[in-house]
């Protein structure tokens, strides 16, 4: 082994096991307690922890190393490498207990920039694991999850920068954190661009569809879940690339690096397992964050509160027959129905001229904030449109921006494919 790569070996191994500071944006943690991998029945109302898990064992092997309690950590470790072989991260963990026990660094003899980078990824993956499950949220939510539609029984929320996601059932249009997972994505990080640029996209997703592992090559594990990039707001900035899905790994491997795919999000196999029953192909939403912020209840209400009353104004606009009243609501930047502003202004004054009346009603309301944008907000809901010349129900998604006048305005508008 060459003396720099002992240093770095030394390095990572004292920020896993001697409790150096972590670099992260994640946020400020609280206790160390966390809401680990849990066993999630499909209607499960609470975090409820039936068995400990394998990153239960791993985490109390890593406390127990950095406590000292080199005895216990061992134990630890070893009945996890006993229920999962495949789990190259306990095993590399184990072989640093038993150097510590031996008073020196692990002998390994293959110093091979192949085994540097594995083990590093490796370490990634420990280092991943601590940060994420010693993140406590207590009471607080995540700001995007301004308010669930009714037909949405859960919402998965990713933040990568922790490589974690996050499952929430909805509560009467609330949501409550369930579960929460460890994940890798993308190989060069988040925010895809564009096509083979092997990033992750940022943005609110919907999983589209269910395709059985038996239809899958074995490296996408038991079941694999696509979502719908790229969305409207992707396909505005011209993101390219397809085939983002959730997905497991292969079956030679318990788990993978934190950033080790093409650009999918993928979960060890059994917790896949867990979480799909709740993915329901066309209504489940995935929300994907780089950092996430989150807020107590109180301040989500009052964003929640401001985006309704938003969305409010403009159906009563609308509904009033004032056509310009209506379209003070759209933005310069507005596309959408394949037009720009002026056209868009045009057609509506047109349409309104043949009007008498108008009702305009919306209900299974949802609005998230979208992540890596600033105050911009994207709401879908179903319209029931009435007439004295035509009635007609669509869902239909619209993204609010604010602008420095502090107004929110509509920049895109279309109908939702996905629910």
């Amino acid at each position: 082994m060459t003396s720099g790569y002992r240093i770095l070996l030394i390095a990572v191994l004292l920020i896993i096991g001697l409790g150096m500071p972590v670099a992260s944006t994640a946020p400020s943690p609280g206790t160390t307690e966390h809401i680990a991998m849990v066993a999630l029945p499909a209607e499960s109302g609470r975090v409820i922890r039936p068995m400990q898990t394998p990153e239960d064992m791993l985490l109390q092997s890593l406390d127990a190393l950095r406590a000292g309690d080199t005895h216990t950590a061992l134990e630890r470790v070893d009945e996890l490498v006993e229920q999962k072989p495949t789990f190259r991260l306990a095993h590399l963990v184990r072989g640093d207990i038993l150097a510590s026990i031996g008073g020196r660094l692990p002998s390994i003899t293959n110093d091979s920039l192949q085994a540097r980078s594995d083990i590093e990824r490796l370490m990634a993956e420990a280092r991943q694991r601590v940060v994420g499950t010693s993140f406590d949220p207590g009471k607080r939510l995540p700001a995007s999850l301004l308010k669930l539609a009714d037909h949405h029984r859960h919402v998965v929320y990713i933040d990568t920068d922790v490589s974690r996601l996050y499952v929430f059932a909805n509560r009467h249009g609330d949501p409550e954190l369930v579960a929460d997972y460890y994940i890798s994505i993308g190989k060069n990080g988040s925010r895809k661009r564009r096509k083979g640029d092997k990033r992750t996209p940022l943005g609110v997703y919907m999983v589209t569809e269910r395709l059985p592992g038996e239809t899958l090559p074995d490296k996408y594990g038991p079941v694999a879940f696509p979502v719908d990039y790229p969305n409207a707001w992707d396909r505005r900035h011209s993101r390219t690339g397809s085939g983002i899905w959730l997905h497991g790994v292969a079956s030679r491997s318990y788990s993978r690096p934190p950033m080790d795919s093409d650009g999918c999000v993928a979960l060890i196999n059994e917790e896949l397992q867990q979480l799909a029953p709740l993915l329901e192909p066309g209504s489940t939403p995935v929300v994907i964050s780089e950092g996430a912020e989150w807020v107590e209840y109180e301040e989500l209400l009052q964003r929640r509160t401001e985006a309704a009353e938003t969305l409010e104004q403009w159906r009563l606009d609308w509904q009033s027959g004032d056509v310009e009243r209506y379209l003070s609501h759209y933005d310069d930047a507005f596309i959408g129905n394949n037009m720009k502003i002026d056209a868009w202004r045009d057609y509506k004054r047109r349409v309104a001229r043949n009007k008498s009346h108008i009702a305009v009603e919306l209900d299974d309301v949802s609005i998230y904030e979208y992540p890596d944008e600033d105050d911009l907000l994207v709401v879908t809901f179903k319209q029931h449109y009435e007439s004295n010349n035509f009635n007609g129900t669509a869902r239909k998604r619209q993204y609010w921006r604010r602008g420095d006048d502090q107004r929110w305005r509509i920049v895109n508008e279309d109908l939702a494919t996905q629910i």
